[in-house]
């Protein structure tokens, strides 16, 4: 009798297993999925998949059970600020509606084709991280390395039951203006320009932003280095860590990973890229991303900026 209740028990036990491997897999932390890993977890209940690509590409061609999610992820704030990080209450309503769980693990993809299209799916992937969500990855190279891949599309709409998702504001992943004044000057906080160095070195600036040039004593890695899209006709696929390590060493940042990091770019898109860069592939702990970023520091005359520099160059 104990022999066979000795042996229903093993039985038991690897049921348990079996059942609870799936769960167990998606349990690590995948922050950057190939797409071979999403062809084999497809149809996992616990993976949902967001395209926040343009409505257009959504409407010709998205992968298989993805859910339309254009969002907005960024907004017009109460002071008439736009490509704001938009209420946290919206964002959960928001959020639900594609479908997302608690206990879900979000794929995002773009179109995959540029730097700035792997910028949007980072800039979604900063937002649910700041409501405290970090069961987030997005797909590498997003739909362009599904298609050169040779994976199956759809144009049918997904419409998905609401999940029950949940969040409130993570006020560690996001600088305001007055953070990043009092961080000017300051050795304990690092400034990252994921802009162009024309726009960095203030030849240029796009014509929405009021005032050339870069925050002072600020790094420049530009978020289009991040990626080798283009690259032999490659989709956008994020550098290897070796590479990305070396181009952090190289623009200035600290070896140590405990160090402040505030990123910033034109309207806080490819700041997210470096967000997710130094955060999420590189392990820096400590990095919050400056929203608003130059647009708004630029209509603050309060918020020095400095032009025909480079903001790590010391002057004498």
């Amino acid at each position: 009798m104990n022999s066979h209740k000795a042996k229903l028990a093993g039985l038991l036990a690897a049921l348990m297993v079996l059942v609870l491997l799936p769960v167990s897999a998606l349990a690590r932390k995948d922050v950057l999925v190939s797409v071979d890993w999403l062809v084999e977890n497809l149809n996992n209940p616990k993976v949902v998949v967001l395209d926040v690509g343009e409505f257009f590409h959504y409407e010709k061609k998205h992968i298989p059970g993805a859910v339309k999610a254009f969002g907005p992820w960024q907004t017009v704030n109460d002071r008439y600020q736009p490509y704001m990080m938009p209420p946290a209450a919206n964002l959960v309503k928001m959020i639900r509606s594609y479908g997302v769980n608690q206990d879900s693990l979000v794929v995002i993809y773009d179109e995959g084709v540029t730097a700035d299209d792997t910028a949007k799916s980072a800039r979604a992937l900063w937002t649910l991280h700041a409501l405290g969500y970090d069961k987030v990855a997005l797909l590498n190279g997003g739909l362009a390395a599904w298609v050169k891949a040779s994976q199956p599309v759809s144009s049918a709409p997904v419409v998905p039951m609401p999940g029950n998702f949940n969040g409130e504001l993570v006020t560690a992943k996001l600088a305001t203006s007055d953070e990043v004044k009092s961080s000017i000057g300051s050795d304990r906080v690092i400034l990252v320009d994921t802009r162009l160095p024309e726009e960095d070195f203030g030849h240029e600036k796009k014509g929405y932003i009021k005032r050339y040039g870069h925050l002072p004593d600020s790094r420049l890695w530009p978020a289009s280095t991040m990626t080798n899209a283009g690259e032999e006709f490659s989709p956008s696929l994020l550098r290897d860590l070796q590479a990305l390590e070396e181009m952090a060493r190289g623009v200035g940042l600290p070896a140590n990973k405990e160090e402040e990091i505030i990123t910033y770019s034109n309207q806080g898109m490819q700041a997210a890229l470096g967000y997710y860069v130094l955060h999420d592939l590189l392990d820096y702990a400590n990095v919050k991303l400056f929203d608003g970023s130059i647009l708004v520091a630029a209509e603050d005359g309060s918020v020095p900026m400095e032009k025909f520099s480079w903001g790590f160059i010391s002057k004498r």
